[in-house]
Protein backbone atom coordinates (compact mmCIF):
# COMPACT_ATOMS: atom_id res chain seq x y z
CA UNK A 1 0.00 0.00 0.00
CA UNK A 2 2.86 2.38 0.83
CA UNK A 3 4.32 1.85 -2.67
CA UNK A 4 0.96 2.80 -4.18
CA UNK A 5 0.80 6.00 -2.06
CA UNK A 6 4.38 6.89 -3.03
CA UNK A 7 3.49 6.41 -6.72
CA UNK A 8 0.53 8.77 -6.40
CA UNK A 9 2.77 11.39 -4.73
CA UNK A 10 5.29 11.14 -7.58
CA UNK A 11 2.56 11.57 -10.21
CA UNK A 12 1.05 14.54 -8.37
CA UNK A 13 4.49 16.16 -8.35
CA UNK A 14 4.69 15.65 -12.14
CA UNK A 15 1.30 17.33 -12.57
CA UNK A 16 2.32 20.20 -10.26
CA UNK A 17 5.55 20.62 -12.25
CA UNK A 18 3.48 21.09 -15.42
CA UNK A 19 0.76 23.35 -14.01
CA UNK A 20 3.00 25.44 -11.72
CA UNK A 21 6.60 25.00 -12.87
CA UNK A 22 8.13 27.29 -10.25
CA UNK A 23 6.74 25.26 -7.34
CA UNK A 24 7.81 21.74 -8.31
CA UNK A 25 11.25 20.46 -7.48
CA UNK A 26 13.62 19.82 -10.40
CA UNK A 27 13.53 16.23 -11.63
CA UNK A 28 16.21 13.84 -12.82
CA UNK A 29 16.30 13.28 -16.58
CA UNK A 30 17.64 9.92 -17.65
CA UNK A 31 17.42 7.54 -20.59
CA UNK A 32 15.86 9.03 -23.72
CA UNK A 33 16.31 12.79 -24.01
CA UNK A 34 12.80 14.13 -23.40
CA UNK A 35 12.06 17.85 -23.22
CA UNK A 36 8.91 19.92 -22.81
CA UNK A 37 7.40 20.71 -26.21
CA UNK A 38 8.92 17.69 -27.97
CA UNK A 39 6.59 15.94 -30.39
CA UNK A 40 7.03 12.21 -30.07
CA UNK A 41 5.06 9.03 -30.77
CA UNK A 42 3.35 6.71 -28.29
CA UNK A 43 0.84 3.89 -28.22
CA UNK A 44 -2.38 4.83 -26.39
CA UNK A 45 -2.28 1.51 -24.52
CA UNK A 46 0.61 2.96 -22.47
CA UNK A 47 -1.34 6.06 -21.36
CA UNK A 48 -2.38 6.52 -17.75
CA UNK A 49 -5.35 6.78 -17.59
CA UNK A 50 -5.79 4.18 -20.30
CA UNK A 51 -8.31 4.66 -23.08
CA UNK A 52 -11.41 2.48 -23.28
CA UNK A 53 -10.72 -1.03 -24.56
CA UNK A 54 -7.57 -1.46 -22.46
CA UNK A 55 -7.77 -3.64 -19.37
CA UNK A 56 -6.25 -2.05 -16.26
CA UNK A 57 -3.04 -3.34 -14.72
CA UNK A 58 -2.99 -5.23 -11.47
CA UNK A 59 -0.43 -2.61 -10.37
CA UNK A 60 -1.71 0.70 -11.77
CA UNK A 61 1.59 2.49 -12.39
CA UNK A 62 3.56 -0.30 -14.06
CA UNK A 63 2.91 -0.23 -17.80
CA UNK A 64 4.93 -3.40 -18.32
CA UNK A 65 2.40 -5.75 -16.68
CA UNK A 66 -0.74 -4.79 -18.61
CA UNK A 67 -3.00 -7.00 -20.64
CA UNK A 68 -4.55 -5.16 -23.55
CA UNK A 69 -7.72 -5.70 -25.51
CA UNK A 70 -8.07 -3.76 -28.76
CA UNK A 71 -10.84 -3.07 -31.20
CA UNK A 72 -8.46 -3.25 -34.15
CA UNK A 73 -4.76 -2.40 -34.04
CA UNK A 74 -3.92 0.96 -32.47
CA UNK A 75 -0.50 2.14 -33.57
CA UNK A 76 1.71 5.04 -32.63
CA UNK A 77 0.09 8.46 -32.21
CA UNK A 78 1.83 11.81 -32.02
CA UNK A 79 1.98 13.27 -28.53
CA UNK A 80 3.32 16.55 -27.18
CA UNK A 81 5.55 16.22 -24.12
CA UNK A 82 4.29 18.54 -21.36
CA UNK A 83 6.77 17.87 -18.55
CA UNK A 84 10.26 16.65 -17.83
CA UNK A 85 10.53 13.05 -16.60
CA UNK A 86 9.96 12.61 -12.87
CA UNK A 87 12.29 10.51 -10.72
CA UNK A 88 10.63 7.31 -12.02
CA UNK A 89 10.75 8.36 -15.67
CA UNK A 90 7.08 9.35 -16.11
CA UNK A 91 6.11 12.38 -18.20
CA UNK A 92 2.84 14.15 -18.94
CA UNK A 93 1.80 14.19 -22.60
CA UNK A 94 -1.17 15.36 -24.61
CA UNK A 95 -2.24 13.32 -27.64
CA UNK A 96 -2.75 14.65 -31.15
CA UNK A 97 -5.23 12.89 -33.39
CA UNK A 98 -7.79 13.23 -36.16
CA UNK A 99 -10.39 11.35 -34.08
CA UNK A 100 -10.32 11.80 -30.30
CA UNK A 101 -12.88 10.00 -28.10
CA UNK A 102 -16.23 11.80 -27.74
CA UNK A 103 -16.22 14.55 -25.14
CA UNK A 104 -12.48 15.24 -25.40
CA UNK A 105 -11.75 18.99 -25.41
CA UNK A 106 -9.56 19.75 -28.44
CA UNK A 107 -8.07 22.64 -30.38
CA UNK A 108 -6.76 22.75 -33.94
CA UNK A 109 -3.07 21.91 -34.12
CA UNK A 110 -2.48 24.96 -36.32
CA UNK A 111 -3.40 27.19 -33.33
CA UNK A 112 -0.12 26.03 -31.81
CA UNK A 113 1.97 26.44 -34.96
CA UNK A 114 1.86 22.74 -35.83
CA UNK A 115 1.77 21.85 -39.53
CA UNK A 116 -1.09 20.22 -41.42
CA UNK A 117 -0.75 16.57 -42.38
CA UNK A 118 -0.63 16.59 -46.22
CA UNK A 119 -2.77 13.41 -46.39
CA UNK A 120 -5.10 13.68 -43.39
CA UNK A 121 -5.42 17.46 -43.00
CA UNK A 122 -5.83 19.35 -39.72
CA UNK A 123 -5.00 17.42 -36.57
CA UNK A 124 -6.58 18.12 -33.18
CA UNK A 125 -4.66 18.54 -29.92
CA UNK A 126 -6.23 17.27 -26.69
CA UNK A 127 -6.40 20.23 -24.28
CA UNK A 128 -8.17 18.21 -21.57
CA UNK A 129 -6.66 15.96 -18.93
CA UNK A 130 -3.01 15.20 -19.74
CA UNK A 131 -1.93 11.57 -19.97
CA UNK A 132 0.89 10.05 -17.98
CA UNK A 133 3.33 7.74 -19.76
CA UNK A 134 6.74 6.30 -18.99
CA UNK A 135 9.50 7.80 -21.14
CA UNK A 136 10.56 4.29 -22.22
CA UNK A 137 7.22 4.07 -24.07
CA UNK A 138 7.91 7.21 -26.12
CA UNK A 139 9.46 7.02 -29.55
CA UNK A 140 11.33 9.99 -30.98
CA UNK A 141 10.71 11.37 -34.45
CA UNK A 142 13.47 11.55 -37.02
CA UNK A 143 14.33 14.28 -37.51
CA UNK A 144 13.67 15.64 -34.02
CA UNK A 145 10.46 17.72 -33.87
CA UNK A 146 9.53 20.22 -31.16
CA UNK A 147 7.05 23.05 -30.74
CA UNK A 148 8.32 26.62 -30.61
CA UNK A 149 8.40 27.61 -26.92
CA UNK A 150 5.83 30.41 -27.33
CA UNK A 151 3.35 27.92 -28.81
CA UNK A 152 4.11 25.44 -26.03
CA UNK A 153 3.21 28.13 -23.48
CA UNK A 154 -0.13 28.71 -25.28
CA UNK A 155 -0.89 24.98 -25.13
CA UNK A 156 0.12 24.85 -21.46
CA UNK A 157 -2.22 27.80 -20.74
CA UNK A 158 -5.15 26.15 -22.56
CA UNK A 159 -4.69 22.86 -20.69
CA UNK A 160 -4.40 24.76 -17.40
CA UNK A 161 -7.65 26.63 -18.15
CA UNK A 162 -9.44 23.32 -18.75
CA UNK A 163 -7.87 21.67 -15.69
CA UNK A 164 -8.80 24.45 -13.28
CA UNK A 165 -12.34 24.75 -14.71
CA UNK A 166 -13.15 21.15 -13.71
Amino acid sequence: MQTFINSIQVHLNTLMQFLMPGLASPQVVYGLAVAEGDIMKAKPKHFIPRPEGVVSCYYPFNSYCCLTVHQGGVGQHPVIVLSRPDDRGFVLVTPMSHSHPDGTPTRSASQYGLPLDPLKGESQVNVGRPKLIHQDNLKSNRPHVAMPYANFLLLQRDIGKWYFSQ
